[in-house]
């Protein structure tokens, strides 16, 4: 990039602010959109470049080569990203706002001009972030600093260590894939703005620092420019931490006599092999027959037995099934990723986030749940006989399970990066995987061990199978193309090219005769598996393909999209013989042993991811499986403790204190994910709040009704807190307030200002005089409820505060950071009064029993920790969920926790005092 870095450098060690400053108005909005595209989230991103800029002052004079400073400063970014994010490789989740999901065939271009007049500046970035989430990685980013950075190819080449030409070459990529999406795109800049002060608010921060004393380090020879280079592209696409570069890449030699180049790649290089205890539950066989002998099927009829009475029986109560120490209960099942149907129709496997669910098809129970994977399951497969299955996970494992015993048999370890299909030989021999790492790996069942790599493929690897006779393999994958393999020798055979964007699915015909494939360009192909003759093409579909699958006899074609439909072909014929309308993308589509029941996995507003079975020739719909939900981000206790809701997704859920029965759910309509749930002191009521949409919506407990909405967020909200005597509610968020409300007539009482940065949470002391916040501008700050004003300052956290929350006596706060530790504070002195040290990632919630005794955390470390409220001593670590846990809170009665996760479920712990 053409600029006077160099001498800005020099001017800012000499002491001239002013010539930071201009370092930091230079670069501040390509590092924002970098951290942005990085971690997802556009005003989280703010806080992180504000983090970058600081950290960048505070090494400035260890900066030997002044003309990198670009480069220098997006490594200092993106190990900044590192910290914030557990997964490098985020895979394409695209939803689509609520009010889409009612639309049969909208384009988001056609959204945003029918919906210009009314539509709000938040809702017009959430659609652009859903557009470049169907971007590849690396086009994604060349995407985003183009058009969000101001970046031309040339410097955007520069700073990727790339020529100018490659960058050309994948933003035209992305501009065909949104082509015409493209001026939304362009309309929607102005409401992608980073405060204006941002400037400001770094320089302020800056003057109560010192520049750091110049080391006496040897300047970098040239292989190291160009080995930082290489970590700044590798940091970028998903390398966090650097103990995995002696494991992936050769070492630099300084000898070496050619010119290093580095191409931007499309995966990301991870190998975190972390393997826990293989985890089964033995409830008998797995061929249950006292409910399977059903001579037709029925839909559900709602049970006559009370929550409690099922609860009692064990062995059906799957909310009682691999539990961790400590725990009683899990609710909910985890995010849904795929359906495999046993061979005789009996049994369906779901791949979920937690692990692995069998169902019985006639009735819709749960049988079984496999776990042992450490990360969510991508895939899973039945062998021909149903003895065993397979599945594949973001662990980067495949694993084999005994269908009766629920046993792992083996674990594979040879992928460098998520496992995204597994399929067994027709003789269940052999195990063939498709992963990210662009390979295709071949395994032997009875031993586990590896045959085989099969390379070729320039992108992921989204799907393979065998071909009926087990001669051939069918792979399918992000670069477009569909490839034939000999599944004995693992030569080539021959490449299917027709789809142009990421080829989702591919399978053989019953008969081996045609594959059909279907894509992110909305078309499902259809070829001759013997030449590669193209026979046709099938269009209907709007958006993009996840899933399509031959009913038994080969006749039909079923197929589920983003469209939010799923439809029915003639294989021979390619015409479209039927839909079904969703109310969500349908991301898995299955026939059962006869063809009789089409079995589909979508995502609904209104109960999240669900299973649905559905009669293949009517279309009549035969029951719905939920409890399935993607993330569940808060939790909240009921006055009496009787009852639990959580906040997942668009919903709200209710479910029994004690049993965990789920009860009902409430259907929020808020335009954006539920962040925040909390009941009032009486517990009539329940507060919600999104901070897509700014709001914080009151409903009635016992009908579920909307009551009233409570607005005026200038930016983003994030908490809510009920005043003791349920008279007022606090709310915090991104316009760096707190705001007070009436909760009986809904009015705004005062605005609390004073933080200078995004306000996390809030609470109120249990007298209801004073309010205590937290800050992305890591103090905590209390006032004054009646007057606003504010009492005093707490500082000490390194990062941002997350949560606070008042003992019950009123005399001591607890507050937990994203510098993973937890601080007590004297209420009325603000000394600090000791610091609770352990977890090992951000602490995203903290809470005290209702005694007061015991302080629990949650943590993105994925673990709960229960420590003395008194000593600080730790007491004890809670393990099982699969992902951050995003929220933790005590029973009234002081006997149970509940925790929340972003693995889908929440869990119920015993409280040993």
């Amino acid at each position: 990039m053409k600029n006077n870095d160099e001498q800005l450098i020099i001017r800012s060690i000499d002491g001239d602010d002013t010539a930071f400053a201009e370092l930091v108005e230079k670069y501040q909005k390509q590092v924002h959109v970098l951290v942005w595209r990085r971690i997802g989230d556009f005003h989280i991103a703010e806080e992180i470049t504000q983090d970058t800029f600081l950290n960048a002052y505070q090494k400035l004079t260890t900066l030997k080569k002044p003309q990198q400073f670009a480069s220098w400063l997006y490594v200092i970014a993106t190990n900044r990203c590192s910290s914030w994010l557990r997964k490098k490789h985020l895979r394409k989740q695209l939803l689509k706002d609520k009010d889409t999901t009612h639309r049969e065939k909208p384009t988001y271009s056609a959204y945003v001009l029918e919906e210009n007049e009314r539509i709000t500046a938040q809702t017009q970035q959430d659609v652009v972030q859903k557009l470049l989430a169907k971007l590849k990685e690396s086009e994604r980013t060349v995407m985003t600093l183009h058009y969000f950075g101001d970046m031309s190819c040339k410097e955007i080449g520069t700073f990727l260590g790339v020529s100018a030409n490659t960058v050309k070459s994948r933003l035209h990529r992305a501009q065909q894939r949104l082509q015409k999406e493209e001026s939304v795109i362009r309309e929607a800049l102005d409401n992608f703005q980073i405060s204006p002060n941002l400037t400001e608010t770094i320089m302020d921060e800056i003057s109560r620092t010192k520049v750091a004393t110049p080391t006496n380090s040897k300047p970098l020879v040239p292989w190291a420019a160009a080995a930082s280079t290489l970590i700044v592209v590798l940091l970028i696409l998903g390398f966090g931490n650097s103990q995995y570069l002696t494991r992936f890449q050769e070492p630099y030699s300084i000898d070496a006599k050619t010119e290093m180049t580095v191409d931007i790649i499309d995966t990301s290089i991870v190998a975190n092999l972390e393997v826990e205890p293989d985890v089964r539950i033995k409830i008998g066989s797995v061929n249950v027959q006292s409910k399977d002998n059903v001579s037709a099927l029925q839909p559900n009829n709602a049970s006559t037995l009370s929550e409690e009475v099922q609860a009692d029986k064990i062995v059906h109560d799957y909310t009682k099934w691999h539990l961790p120490k400590g725990a009683k209960a899990r609710l909910g099942k985890g995010g849904i990723s795929e359906i495999a149907n046993f061979h005789d129709g009996t049994k369906f496997a779901v791949a979920s986030s937690i692990g692995i669910w069998i169902y019985n098809t006639q009735t819709g129970e749960e049988l079984n749940l496999y776990m042992g994977h450490t990360d969510k399951v991508l895939s899973v497969s039945f062998n021909p006989d149903g003895t065993t299955i397979a599945s594949g996970s973001k662990d980067k494992t495949i694993r084999l399970w005994d269908v009766q015993t629920g046993e792992n048999i083996h674990s594979m370890l040879r992928h460098t990066d998520d496992v995204n299909s597994v399929s067994f030989s027709p003789d269940g021999k052999v195990i063939v995987s498709g992963s990210g790492d662009r390979t295709i790996r071949l395994w032997d069942v009875v031993t586990g061990e590896h045959i085989r790599t099969l390379s070729g493929h320039t992108d992921d690897v989204n799907s393979v199978s065998f071909s009926p006779d087990g001669k051939t393999i069918v792979s399918g994958s992000s670069d477009k193309t569909i490839r034939l393999w000999d599944a004995v020798t693992g030569e080539h055979i021959r490449t299917l090219s027709g789809h142009t964007k990421d080829v989702n699915c591919v399978f053989f015909s019953p008969d081996g005769n045609i594959i059909a494939s279907g894509g992110d360009d909305n078309v499902i192909h259809l070829w001759n598996a013997h030449d590669g003759t193209h026979l046709q093409m099938l269009t209907k579909h709007s958006g993009e393909v996840y899933s399509v699958s031959f009913s038994p006899d080969g006749r039909l074609i079923a197929s589920g999209s983003m469209d939010n439909t799923s439809r029915l072909w003639h294989t021979q014929t390619g015409t479209h013989l039927k839909k079904w309308n969703h109310k969500g993308p349908v991301k898995s589509v299955s026939f059962n042993r006869d063809g009789t029941i089409i079995t589909t996995v979508g995502w609904t507003a209104s109960i999240g991811e669900s299973i649905r079975l559905s009669h293949a020739h009517t279309g009549e719909h035969i029951r719905t499986i939920s409890e399935h939900m993607r993330v569940v981000r808060s939790v909240s206790f009921s006055p009496d403790g009787k009852t639990i809701i959580g906040a997942s997704d668009f919903d709200i859920r209710l479910w029994h204190g004690h049993t965990g029965g789920h009860i009902h759910t409430i259907s929020t309509r808020h335009n954006g994910s539920v962040d925040s749930v909390l009941y009032n002191p009486t517990g009539n009521i329940i507060a919600s709040g999104c901070t897509s949409d700014r709001t914080i919506r009151l409903w009635d407990v016992e009908t579920g009704e909307h009551i009233r909405t409570l607005s005026g967020y200038r930016g983003w909200r994030d908490s809510v807190s009920f005043s003791p005597d349920g008279t007022m509610i606090a709310g915090g968020g991104g316009d760096n307030t707190i705001r007070l409300w009436d909760v009986e007539t809904g009015e705004h009482i005062r605005t609390l200002s004073g933080h200078t940065s995004y306000v996390y949470t809030v609470s109120f002391s249990p007298d209801g005089k004073t309010i205590v916040s937290g800050s992305a501008d890591r103090t905590i700050r209390l006032w004054d409820v009646d007057t606003g004003e504010h009492i005093r300052t707490l500082s000490g956290h390194k990062e941002r505060v997350q949560r606070v929350i008042f003992n019950s006596d009123g005399k001591t706060i607890a507050s937990g950071s994203w510098d993973d530790t937890i601080r007590l504070w004297d209420v009325v002195t603000g000394v600090h009064i000791r610091t609770l040290s352990g977890h090992t990632s951000n602490v995203r919630s903290v809470s005290f029993s209702p005694d007061g005794k015991t302080i629990v955390s949650g943590s993105h470390d994925r673990t709960i920790r229960l420590w003395n409220g008194d000593t600080g001593v730790h007491i004890r670590t809670l393990s099982g969920h699969k992902d951050t846990v995003e929220s933790v809170v005590f029973n009234p009665d002081g006997k149970t926790i509940a925790s929340g996760s972003a693995d889908g479920t929440m869990i119920l712990w015993e409280h040993e005092k």
